[in-house]
């Protein structure tokens, strides 16, 4: 059975100044969760944003970072603890770093997904596309051999390549508000039970599938 890639708001949301995200216009923007989970609830994924604040209420990103952390299971009898909540271990497992130069996409509102077992990452693009060129996915992976334990980056993923269609590339291309549909506003994300894959239907009814270990695409 596939899981729904389900974004769970954790902890607080992060609020970013406006100036920091896309062409300012009227309106709220697209939320930026400061904690995203698996779907199984294994796995959370923490988004530390660090700012460089210029001028009045001006801010820059300089840094962001994206840790994910395991379930405690309190393995141990005599720690165990009995309660109905969740707690997460003190040690990272592994994260994504996004500074002012490997940057795909504009990393000020970071929106993750993270496969039940822990392994893949996949970050989603905000806002204005310039063209279907765009990337509007990364895909990261956990790199057991990094001794810093940054994951790797797997590949780029355009919207022609999720959309496939070119009359729908018009849409969230060029001209964009606040009232412009997310370009995946409508679809659903499943992980796939083995979390090898992506499956994402768009708005228009179609489902392409992500392999996450190399970032190829298919379906209709």
């Amino acid at each position: 059975m596939r899981r729904s890639a389900q974004i769970t708001f954790l902890l607080r949301v992060l609020c970013l100044p406006l100036s920091l995200a896309l062409p300012a216009v009227a309106g709220q923007f697209f939320p930026c969760p400061r904690a995203v989970s698996s779907s199984n609830g294994n796995f959370l994924v923490l988004t530390d944003v660090q700012l460089e604040h210029g001028q009045g209420n001006t801010a820059k990103v300089q840094r962001v970072s994206l840790q994910v952390f395991p379930k405690e299971h309190f393995i141990n009898a005599k720690d165990r603890l009995a309660t109905p909540g969740t707690y997460w271990t003190a040690w990272l497992q592994w994260d994504v770093v996004l500074d002012s130069m490997p940057m795909h996409n504009e990393p000020e509102c970071p929106m993750p997904l993270i496969s039940d077992n822990g392994e893949f990452m996949v970050l989603l693009h905000l806002g204005i596309l310039a063209s279907g060129e765009d990337a509007v996915m990364q895909i990261y992976r956990w790199n057991r051999r990094s001794p810093d334990h940054h994951g790797a980056f797997v590949k780029d993923i355009a919207l022609k390549e999720i959309w496939k269609t070119p009359g729908r590339l018009g849409q969230n291309v060029g001209s964009w508000t606040d009232q412009s549909p997310e370009w995946f506003a409508g679809g659903t994300f499943e992980f796939s039970s083995d979390s090898r894959q992506l499956i994402h239907e768009t708005r228009f009814g179609n489902t392409v599938r992500i392999n996450l270990q190399d970032g190829s695409v298919s379906g209709n």
